[in-house]
């Protein structure tokens, strides 16, 4: 079971004097915990220039409070923050960065990212301009041109921790695509030095559990240790900061897939939703989970809450997932266009394909048939043998689909054998129905010939087809009738 991609943090506005950072809406991470990498007002600014910034931060909030950040209000907030800039130069340097995150707060990213390149031209060693700058490359997919920025960041300011943190994550992804060793060591240095400063920065154990995780999984499965020491601690200290962290679990359910125990996993999992109740990389393991299980209701729940991250939108497995729950619950035309959506995304990957021949051949053709009271209708089996086809095509050299391919072969076979099968029932039939009618047509002729055989007895017998009527005998109890006269004359009585 893979995981997403750990999420870079956006650094938002300071609305005070104090600062506060707040979480881009499009991330699944929070911001870190306070410190040095939160926008602050320097201390050498002067106290007129805190006060025109206050007054602009102060209407952010208001307007941010009433639901109130149109486009017209992000223009106009932003273009009171570029003026305090623009009053007080470089001690006001976080107005100017603000005006940024007010356009990514209203979601114009173009104009966040112009003021952003215009701040580290004025102010080169502002270390928030160039992390945030590096969070709109990453969002973008750009994630070397991210990686450059974040190392900006860090070389700008040597402790700052969000940067670094983005850094680490940008390092530990690169590691987890192609594992190089110099990655994973630069991203385990900055990690420790993170902590060295700030034991309890929950974006670091998170990185640093999820770096040893992917060495553990791809390389050297001691590090599946040091990755469960890291979770149990991280779990220990942020729970003395009264911080629960859903990366952390997730990790953690990580690590009992690992050793198969599916069971603590899922409950792993769903701590972790529990914290963050819209946490991707949670939600796509519990559905994997649920659908060994089969229970494809809450895969299919899990898995559609995941999609509400855009980056899930574009993940060919969530996809495969989301088409084997539905079809699980014989939701069979959504679940074709699951597949078929997952195929759109990634062509070269053919289990979409398998997928769909298994859609066709298991379910949609015996479906068709139960339909139709029996009646066989070849074309489900025709597409799911073209999908097993092309499926097979694709898979060709592909190690790690070749089980899949020797089934796909042999579901074709099957089904042209079942094409067989049914031409010799039809033929079968086809014969019973002949021999059928044959044997009906001998007993009609015999039931003629005997009835032919009766009539000519009767004949025989009678001169004619009606029998002659039975001779009248008189009934001796009755006289005779006196009107008629006796058929013989009575004989004289003998003599004694």
């Amino acid at each position: 079971m893979r995981t997403g991609k750990h999420i870079i943090t956006l650094l938002a506005l300071a609305v005070s004097l104090g600062a506060t950072a707040c979480k881009n809406k499009n991330e699944k991470t929070k911001t870190p915990d306070g410190g040095s990498a939160v926008p602050s007002i320097p201390g050498t600014a002067s106290q007129e220039a805190k006060e025109d910034f206050a007054s602009v931060a102060a209407r952010y909030k208001a307007a941010k409070d009433r639901g109130a950040l149109s486009k017209g209000t992000c223009d106009e907030l932003a273009g009171a923050f570029e003026g305090v800039y623009k009053k007080y130069g470089a001690q006001m340097a976080v107005a100017k960065f603000n005006a940024g995150a007010v356009w990514e707060e209203c979601g114009d990213t173009e104009k966040a990212e112009k003021i952003y390149e215009a701040l580290v031209r004025d102010v080169p060693k502002y270390d928030l301009a160039y992390n945030n700058l590096g969070v709109i490359y990453w969002n973008r997919k750009q994630e070397s041109r991210a990686l450059d920025f974040f190392k900006k960041a860090v070389d700008a300011n040597a402790t700052t921790r969000a940067p670094r943190n983005n850094l680490a994550a940008a390092l530990r992804n690169k590691y987890a695509e192609s594992p190089q060793q110099a990655d994973f060591d630069a991203a385990e240095k900055q990690l420790q030095n993170v902590l060295a400063v700030d034991s309890g920065n929950r974006l670091a154990y998170e990185n640093l559990a999820r770096l040893y995780y992917d060495r553990g999984r791809l390389k050297d499965k001691s590090y599946l240790l040091l990755a469960d020491l890291v979770t149990t601690q991280a779990i220990q200290v942020l729970k003395k900061e009264n911080i629960e962290s859903a990366d952390i679990f997730n990790i953690k359910g990580l690590l009992f897939m690992q050793e198969d125990n599916q069971i603590e996993a899922l409950r792993a999992f769903k701590k972790g939703v529990e914290i963050n109740k819209n946490h991707t990389d949670a939600h796509m393991n519990i559905a994997m989970i649920a659908i060994r299980f089969r229970d494809y209701k809450a895969a299919e729940e899990s898995i559609n809450v995941a999609l509400k991250d855009q980056r899930q939108k574009k993940n060919v497995e969530a996809y495969l997932g989301l088409g084997v729950a539905l079809r699980g619950q014989r939701k069979y035309s959504d679940a074709e266009t699951a597949f078929k959506r997952a195929q759109d995304l990634k062509g070269s990957d053919p289990r979409a394909l398998y997928n769909l021949g298994i859609l066709y051949h298991e379910h949609i053709g015996p479906a068709t048939e139960a339909k139709t009271e029996g009646a066989f209708d070849k074309k489900p089996y025709e597409k799911a043998k073209d999908y097993f086809g092309k499926f097979v095509s694709q898979a060709s050299g592909k190690k790690e689909l070749d089980r899949y391919a020797a089934d796909a072969k042999s579901r074709i076979t099957n089904i042209d054998d079942y094409f067989k099968n049914i031409e010799e029932m039809k033929k079968l039939e086809a014969e019973a129905a002949k021999l059928a009618e044959l044997a009906k047509k001998q007993e009609d002729e015999e039931k003629a010939r005997l009835r032919k055989m009766e009539e000519d007895l009767m004949k025989d017998q009678g001169g004619g087809s009606t029998p002659p009527p039975a001779e009248k005998k008189p009934d001796p109890a009755k006289p005779a009738d006196p009107a008629k006269p006796a058929d013989k004359a009575a004989k004289p009585p003998k003599a004694s």
